[in-house]
């Protein structure tokens, strides 16, 4: 079983490089090809060799800007490595290339919030206000801001003007999330949710 087990890895290995070799080969013949390069990438991923396929992605990138797939493919390796500051400047291409977009906001927000610190929470708190800003229904940025102003009015560097507008935007973020599940649950569970978000609702 377990020679069985290796052999069928490494056949798989073997169709992956031979699957290479015929990518590399069209991107020869055509440079300007985009699908293969991706697919190059697609199994380096697969392969688990991401660092590799950061660097490849990268290259690709830097002949095909304007693939918004690309930079959000970019931003999860960088995410599956831990590394918050490169994920968020592949979030900041995408809002250049698509500055209406509130889930991309939204996921901007939620990388600097990852990073933690309180300049990350400033400005994890902008982007979810834009996020809600261009979508008002969108719970998951609202639950986002309730977080990040929590964390902002209770941090030692939060200065008294700021932390009094935290509050009040973790209250307003409070409410809106009580207003969405209002119009889509039962009585009960908006007590429940009422209940949960008491508890992380600051004290004034």
């Amino acid at each position: 079983m377990r020679d069985g087990t290796i052999n069928a890895a490494e056949k798989t290995d073997l169709r992956y490089d031979e699957a290479i070799e015929v990518l590399e080969s069209i991107i020869k013949r055509d440079e300007t090809n985009a699908a293969p390069r991706k697919r190059r990438v697609a199994i380096l991923k697969a392969r688990g060799r991401i660092p590799e396929a950061i660097k490849e992605l990268t290259e690709y990138l830097k002949r095909f800007m304007s693939d918004q797939e690309a930079w959000h493919e970019l931003c999860d390796l960088y995410l599956q490595e831990q590394e918050y500051s490169k994920a968020a400047y592949c979030m900041e291409e995408l809002i250049l290339h698509n500055p209406h977009s509130h889930l991309i906001y939204q996921r901007y927000a939620e990388i600097k919030y990852s990073q933690g610190g309180f300049d990350n929470m400033e400005l994890a708190k902008a982007y979810f206000c834009q996020a809600v800003k261009l979508n008002p229904n969108n719970i998951r940025a609202l639950y986002g801001l309730l977080l990040t102003t929590n964390n902002i009015a209770t941090s030692p560097k939060c200065p008294a003007s700021k932390k009094k507008e935290a509050m009040k935007l973790s209250e307003w973020a409070s409410k809106q999330i009580e207003k969405q599940y209002e119009s889509k649950v039962s009585n009960e569970d908006v007590k429940n949710v009422e209940r949960l978000l008491g508890q992380l609702q600051l004290e004034a």
